[in-house]
């Protein structure tokens, strides 16, 4: 027994070593785990503080996601001239090319003019006589495009009327005073020798005139399409060879210099509209029943827009001319009135080729 409890005694401090080591490793580990931690806090709170001072200084200078810019484009009769910007709203070729279009119905291309001058209206489809009136008077106006260069309308008379000199006394019916419609009648007029001697009737709009036709309360009317039934054909103005633009497409000066890009995208959107009317033939029945409001048959408008409607939307400087003339100006410079800078690169480039194929 006493070498049994002595030899006890001399086991203790090899048993505390061993305790001490024993509880050593965890308080290493316990403190290893700590430091870690923390560590890892320390490491978060100075990524996020990195990640804040990255976005304050360098994202805005970062490329955003931004809504296409807003245009407004007016055009100024309810006719299948104008089938073209219809088609481009439809088919949402404004928005493919980078600019969110609203369209306006201004009736007449003069009053559209004026609003062009007056409002905040960016693009406007109108009478070409009107546009170049409104030049030469001192609007900040330039035409970028041109929707067909011949007059693409007729002379529709009563029935019993045969001749031109049966006219003579009676009155024609116009949309309103400096519109096309009352620029060619007067040409009209004058190259069948019945200047001054027809009464000129303004009635408000298109369908004013063809209600005013279709009633008899005038002898006839320069229009694109066929007033009534019971009308005629007296004269096809493209058989008088005249180099008239039915509507010139025009925009601000200020805009087109500023904004080149949006002039381009509502050019390109027009350009594609013209080639899905020819294209999407079902589809452009759809939009012309649409937007003319059943006033006109439908294969009779598609025939007009189909044959009129330019492909390529440039503007020829001889129907500038053609309306400087008129207004004895003749001696004006037609660069001063028109831009095909625009056009003829997006033709160089192929889009128009690309459309057809």
């Amino acid at each position: 027994m006493f070498r049994s409890a002595r030899s006890n005694r001399s086991d203790v401090p090899v048993r505390r070593a061993a305790a001490r080591r024993f509880f050593a490793r965890p308080a290493a580990a316990i403190f290893s785990s700590s430091l870690q931690s923390r560590f890892s806090r320390t490491l978060r709170v100075r990524c996020h503080a990195a990640l804040g001072l990255f976005l304050l200084v360098l994202a805005p200078g970062l490329p955003k996601t931004q809504s296409p810019p807003k245009v407004t484009v007016a055009y100024a009769a309810i006719s299948p001239i104008f089938a073209g910007v219809w088609m481009a709203k439809e088919i949402g070729a404004f928005e493919k090319h980078g600019v969110k279009a609203e369209l306006v119905y201004i009736s007449s291309g003069s009053i559209t003019v004026q609003a062009m001058v007056g409002g905040n209206l960016d693009m406007s489809v109108a009478a070409s006589n009107a546009v170049v009136s409104s030049i030469l008077r001192g609007a900040p106006l330039v035409a970028v495009g041109s929707i067909t260069n011949r007059p693409a309308m007729s002379l529709f008379v009563q029935p019993e009327i045969t001749a031109p000199a049966q006219l003579q006394g009676k009155a024609l019916a116009i949309t309103r005073h400096g519109s096309s419609t009352h620029f060619l009648t007067l040409f009209v007029l004058e190259k069948l020798g019945l200047k001054d001697k027809v009464k000129i009737q303004p009635m408000g709009g298109t369908r004013e005139v063809d209600t005013a036709v279709r009633t008899g309360i005038v002898a006839g009317a320069v229009r694109s399409m066929k007033p009534g039934p019971k009308t005629r054909m007296l004269v096809d103005l493209p058989d008088l060879g005249i180099p008239f633009s039915m509507d010139l497409i025009a925009v601000k000066r200020e805009f087109s210099k500023n904004h080149p890009r949006s002039v381009e995208a509502m050019l390109k959107a027009y350009l594609e509209g013209v080639a899905a009317l020819r294209t999407r033939k079902e589809f452009a029945y759809k939009v012309l029943g649409k937007y003319l409001l059943g006033g006109e048959s439908l294969d009779e408008a598609y025939e007009y827009a189909v044959k009129y409607l330019d492909r390529e939307a440039k503007v020829d400087p001889a129907v500038i001319q053609t309306v400087l003339n008129w207004e004895n100006r003749g001696e004006a410079s037609v660069n001063d009135f028109y831009d095909n800078s625009i056009v003829e690169r997006i033709i160089k480039d192929g889009f128009v080729d690309r459309l057809y194929k």
